[in-house]
């Protein structure tokens, strides 16, 4: 079972520890990550990890396991039951009871086992609760992996990677329990809230691109209209420019044609003043031959 609120009772259960890896909580980050498959655990490693009380645990050094006085206990009921019709009954039901534990042991072990493979680093200890069997071994038949459920801050694509994690956590072992299935259902309602984030995200960027967009086209806009009113400003002063001097070139012909009708008026006058006086003597006219008196 996988439980989004860490246990209160992890203290007092016996970690889960894999044959050749850390204990279930205290791996490493890397091995946490790791992308194996959950593995099923032998009834035999299940059984040597259950047999030993924190007494009889070896250590680091690999202190060989040191038998209690009920396992010696059973190896004499054992024994006994060889001759006694009884006891051999007896002894049967108690090896079909530990059949019994031994195979919930061992699917606890991998139900849990694959929660915490799946979660990787989301994933926090694994606690187990424990019944002692008739043989005097300790075995699994309840688990819990707390797990972070929380969404990754200012980080919507982060937290949808993390709910979906979350979520194949969840649903990872073949028997997902009610509690497996509401840690499923809040990692997809963390990841709609991530999405529907990403989405408001996204439309405020959006906005924003727009904004900046239609201020540049304004600004360009503006500058087009500027500079329309700019070449607007000069081609009416080249035309008063125009106008102006062809105001002046005309003032300026008429001044010539005065000039020169002056002149020649005065030419006219001088030559003909000539004329009276004999300075100059008179070219007749085509209309001064009919004059002439014969």
């Amino acid at each position: 079972m996988i439980s989004s609120i860490p246990s209160v009772s992890a203290n007092t259960a016996a970690p889960y520890t894999p044959p050749g890896r850390q204990p279930v909580g205290l791996e490493s980050t890397e091995l946490k990550s790791s992308s194996f498959k959950a593995l099923e655990e032998s009834a035999g490693s299940g059984a040597a990890q259950n047999r030993r009380t924190p007494e009889d645990r070896p250590n680091e050094q690999g202190e060989k396991i040191r038998l209690n006085a009920d396992q010696a206990a059973v190896r004499d009921r054992s024994s006994k039951g060889k001759s006694d019709p009884n006891e051999k009954e007896r002894l049967a039901k108690e090896q079909k009871q530990i059949d019994e534990l031994a195979a919930i042991d061992r699917s606890i072990r991998a139900h849990e086992h694959a929660h915490s493979s799946v979660a990787g680093r989301y994933a926090g200890s694994t606690t187990y609760s424990f019944v002692r069997g008739p043989d005097g071994i300790s075995y699994a038949v309840g688990g819990e992996v707390s797990i972070d459920t929380s969404p990754i801050p200012n980080d919507p694509e982060a937290s949808i990677r993390k709910a979906q994690q979350i979520r194949m956590a969840a649903n990872a072992p073949a028997d997902p329990s009610s509690q497996d299935r509401r840690v499923a259902s809040q990692a997809a309602s963390l990841e709609n809230e991530a999405r529907a984030q990403l989405a408001t995200q996204k439309t405020s960027e959006i906005q924003q691109a727009q904004q900046q967009s239609d201020g540049k086209v304004g600004a360009q806009k503006a500058e087009v209209e500027q500079q329309a009113s700019n070449e607007e400003s000069l081609r009416s002063e080249i035309k008063r420019e125009a106008e102006k001097q062809q105001v002046e070139l005309d003032r300026s012909n008429q001044e010539r044609s005065e000039i020169l009708a002056k002149s020649a008026r005065t030419t006219f006058d001088i030559s003909r003043r000539l004329v009276e006086i004999g300075a100059v003597k008179s070219t007749p006219s085509l209309g001064n031959l009919f004059d002439i008196s014969i």
